[in-house]
């Protein structure tokens, strides 16, 4: 039987740029890009898993607004259901704590990263929504 995950992922915009971060090197998926988050813990909201995994990635304060969308990404292993919320900073100075790096992007920009699979289905939606 295939394992189950849901993973929630923050959409944070600043400047019409996107937050996007480069996964640690011994993660699964290591240095690829994302839009920070992270599984969601037992009894947990999806609200709280976000604020807390971008405290704890990040070293900010957020709050988490809206869910936008759900996103599904599996192989013969694994299913994971993303789930993207808006969020907005409340307070906090960006740091590198659990992640290789980061930066805001605009959807030009993050075409050239190297996503992380599920994340490609993340920007996809991006760009299919707001370009029209």
């Amino acid at each position: 039987m295939k394992k189950e995950l849901d993973v929630v992922a923050a959409l944070i915009i600043k400047d019409d740029k996107f937050l996007i971060c480069q996964r640690e090197e011994n993660d699964s998926y290591g240095l690829l890009w994302e839009f920070p988050g992270g599984c969601v813990e037992l009894n947990e909201t999806f609200q709280k898993a976000i604020e807390r995994e971008i405290k704890e990635e990040l070293d900010l304060e957020i709050k988490a607004e809206a869910l936008i969308k759900t996103f599904v990404d599996e192989n013969e292993n694994l299913k994971i259901k993303i789930f993207l919320w808006s969020c907005k900073i409340n307070k906090g100075i960006l740091k590198a704590k659990q992640c290789n790096d980061f930066g805001f992007f605009n959807l030009k920009d993050i075409h050239t990263l190297n996503l992380a699979p599920a994340d490609r289905k993340i920007y996809n939606y991006l760009k299919n929504i707001l370009n029209g």
